[in-house]
């Protein structure tokens, strides 16, 4: 059956019309920002009718808020980085940030949270609750002693490189292999977090 948004093939069910619109909310917002996406282009690229999405989030602002959630297991990924030696935290942070960019769920959801960053009040405000997430983990009080200067600075570093890679694509850091890409950022980002050791 063709649907209203324009594409053929048999209705989802209700939780996979919400993710499918999620998906092309988040697609949409990171290519275009909140004011250049339109409901209707997010329905058409959902492959639902435009009505669902005023159901689902009420709003275009609404649908823009749930596209600000953090990825899913993100916390759990973070999580698992901490264990090991403290003079290779910087490499397990660095793969562990710079890999939700990578990833192709994940990577969406990062563009579309930092792109709306830029511009909108919200999206700032999920970038400080993430790096806030971060740094203020009190798994790092026995590794990092309490300051966590150095933190922030690792975290503020990451979210530039991801920036220069994924968002403003300047040469040569879109054509690094994701190894290459960790081996010589996270240098860096260890002695960020030597600071905060006093190392």
């Amino acid at each position: 059956m063709m649907t209203r948004g324009g594409r053929t093939g048999r209705p989802r069910d209700g939780g996979g019309n919400r993710e499918a619109i999620l998906a092309a909310a988040r697609q949409e917002f990171a290519s275009t920002g909140f004011s250049g996406a339109t409901l209707r282009s997010i329905a058409r690229a959902a492959g639902v009718d435009v009505a669902l999405l005023s159901h689902y989030f009420g709003n275009k602002r609404g649908l823009f808020a749930a596209t600000l959630e953090l990825p899913v297991g993100a916390g759990e990924a973070f999580a698992a980085v901490l264990p090991g030696p403290v003079e290779r935290l910087g490499e397990r942070i660095t793969r562990w940030y710079l890999g939700m960019w990578e990833h192709p769920d994940s990577g969406a959801q990062m563009r579309a949270l930092t792109r709306s960053a830029l511009g909108d009040e919200a999206g700032g405000d999920r970038i400080r609750d993430l790096v806030l997430g971060v740094t203020t983990a009190p798994a790092f009080d026995h590794l990092l002693g309490p300051s966590r200067t150095g933190l922030t600075l690792a975290m503020a570093h990451l979210l530039g490189v991801a920036c220069v890679r994924h968002l403003a694509r300047i040469p040569p850091l879109p054509d690094l292999g994701f190894d290459e890409l960790v081996a010589r950022t996270a240098p860096a980002v260890q002695l960020h977090l030597n600071a905060d050791t006093g190392r």
